[in-house]
């Protein structure tokens, strides 16, 4: 056996071994590494407490955006922006949007978004694995206003007063005390600055491919 492949081999399944921990469909494994069910089947032991929540597979961005609340795309733009700071550091996008996704459920103890729907919110952004070769349907931009990076949809983001995700939390955090739970003032006593702290970064925003 080449060499070469049986390293491709071991790091794929060590990548579906990581992303069937966080919760990833088979459908979604087979994105990340090529490995299709047969193959998932005869290396892991499925179990059927863990499988991913029964319903549609949340591959469509339409619904997504139809759907999405406040606190959804605060999550979207947080774990997108980790996501771009490990795909900084790593070339293997794979790898990236792992490392992100355990990133955010450890920082979030009430994360919005399973490892599916980062999976998707990555791949309608950056064009990758589902939608490689389609239009991207998100971009991350910066708000002329607050100065954060949020996760938008491209018809959106030249309306940063309307559409920007943390101008409406800031706006939202003393009439809604959801938000306040959410995000509690002895936490975020500056809850805009301490937004810009989290979502700004020196570099450029990511645009789509």
């Amino acid at each position: 056996m080449d060499s070469r492949y049986a390293v491709r081999h071991v790091h794929a399944l060590d990548l579906a071994r990581r992303a069937l921990t966080a919760g990833a469909r088979a459908s979604t494994v087979g994105f990340l590494t090529g490995l299709d069910r047969s193959a998932l089947r005869r290396y892991f032991i499925f179990d059927a407490r863990d499988a991913p929540r029964p319903g549609k597979r949340p591959d469509s961005p339409e619904r997504f955006i139809k759907n999405a609340t406040l606190f959804t795309m605060i999550d979207a733009s947080m774990v997108y922006a980790i996501y771009r700071d490990h795909r900084d550091r790593w070339p293997h996008p794979a790898e990236a949007l792992l490392a992100a996704f355990e990133h955010y459920g450890s920082r979030w103890a009430s994360a919005e978004l399973s490892f599916d729907r980062v999976f998707y919110l990555v791949s309608w952004t950056d064009r990758l694995w589902a939608w490689a070769a389609r239009e991207a349907v998100f971009q991350f931009t910066a708000c002329g206003h607050c100065h954060c990076r949020y996760l938008a949809p491209l018809a959106a983001v030249d309306n940063h007063a309307r559409d920007c995700t943390f101008c409406r939390l800031a706006e939202r955090y003393w009439l809604d005390p959801r938000v306040r739970d959410r995000f509690p003032e002895r936490q975020f006593p500056e809850i805009t600055a301490a937004l810009a702290q989290i979502m700004t970064s020196p570099g450029p925003a990511a645009e789509p491919s």
